[in-house]
């Protein structure tokens, strides 16, 4: 979906219009899930301990910040705008992940978390049991530009 060879304003449209065709044609939350595991992981591009100073959703595309926390809070703001997820707050864990060896945010809703695995969402405990969990926050959707 994204490449480092392509401008800020055309990754932005890349964006955009895969949040059109994903309400156009009626596609599902596994859809976008399987879209988002094709984005290479980056290194860390922020402090994901810091919610205050993360950047957002559009900063994160328009820069190419895509590390582990980059790609879940565009996961995560795509979520929410395609009403996949429908939340007053949305939690977040920093974890270490004992499987992929990444290290960054997951999303936490509704005992499933989102961006543990690429393409995949897992249950808090499978995530539990495969992580080392450093602190969570919890943020309200405003905060993604949702």
């Amino acid at each position: 979906m994204f490449n480092k060879t392509q401008t800020s304003a055309d990754r932005l449209a890349v964006w955009r219009e895969f949040r059109r065709s994903v309400k156009n044609n009626n596609r599902t939350l596994e859809n976008v899930i399987e879209a988002f595991s094709h984005i290479n992981v980056e290194r860390r591009c922020f402090d994901y301990y810091t919610p205050e100073y993360w950047p957002t959703p559009f900063e994160i595309v328009s820069e190419f910040y895509f590390c582990q926390s980059g790609i879940t809070l565009v996961l995560a703001s795509t979520l929410i705008h395609l009403n996949f997820i429908k939340s007053e707050q949305l939690e977040f864990a920093v974890v270490s992940n004992h499987i992929t060896g990444t290290d960054g945010l997951v999303l936490i809703h509704d005992n499933l978390v989102y961006n543990f695995i690429p393409g995949s969402v897992v249950s808090l405990e499978f995530c539990r049991n495969n992580s080392t969990e450093f602190s969570t926050h919890i943020i309200t959707p405003d905060k993604l530009g949702s």
